[in-house]
């Protein structure tokens, strides 16, 4: 997640500012496990999050214990959120089908936004958000988790030295024993496997 934000600060193009004036994040729900990235890294200065936004109270308390966030950032309603706390990005940690209403909502603000893997559930809700990113010309970034991994960025570090040759195919081979088997928390599993909120079920993520 810090190679994330470091991204994010560089894509926003803030760089001079954040020592001064760290960046204010929004969460735009809680149900997406890597939310833990976010909410436990605690020594980073380069943002502060100013809001949260999520319905599930009982999640919200259980993430409080954990993390020590205080209640009066935590909103049920992500208007309210971004009216009150005015963030200059929000990250999305919710169901992939909600995509579409966080942009929708914070575009017109001028409101950045990051959203997890894949970035739609389809290509009709794709093409309005990409619509209004262009529209309001705000940054729309999905996160690819292992684009963060340092081993990969060390591999790419290799590969532009000449150190591994001449690279002519790259064959990948990734997962895992699925979201039930690993662990995931019920509120990310409740959404992961439902085909509606997830454009296709646990296979696509």
């Amino acid at each position: 997640m810090r190679s994330l934000i470091t991204y994010l600060i560089l894509l926003l193009g803030v760089t001079n500012l954040v020592a001064q004036n760290p960046i204010k994040i929004g969460v735009a729900g809680m149900t997406h496990g890597h939310v833990h990235g976010l909410l436990g890294d605690k020594n980073n200065k380069d943002i502060v999050i100013v809001g949260i936004a999520e319905s599930n109270t009982e999640l919200v308390d259980r993430y409080q214990k954990m993390y020590g966030f205080d209640q009066s950032i935590v909103y049920s309603d992500l208007e309210e959120m971004l009216d009150k706390t005015k963030p200059d990005a929000v990250l999305g940690f919710g169901n992939i089908y909600d995509h579409l209403k966080i942009v929708e909502l914070c575009a017109p603000r001028g409101i950045h936004v990051m959203v997890e893997k894949p970035l739609a559930v389809n290509m009709d809700h794709a093409k309005k958000m990409k619509a209004l990113a262009d529209k309001y010309k705000i940054e729309l970034l999905t996160n690819y988790e292992t684009t963060w991994y340092g081993s990969h960025e060390k591999l790419y570090e290799e590969v532009q030295k000449g150190a591994v040759g001449e690279v002519k195919k790259v064959m990948v081979n990734d997962g895992h024993k699925g979201p039930k088997k690993i662990g995931v928390e019920k509120e990310f599993l409740s959404w992961l496997t439902d085909p509606k909120l997830n454009g296709g079920g646990a296979i696509v993520d």
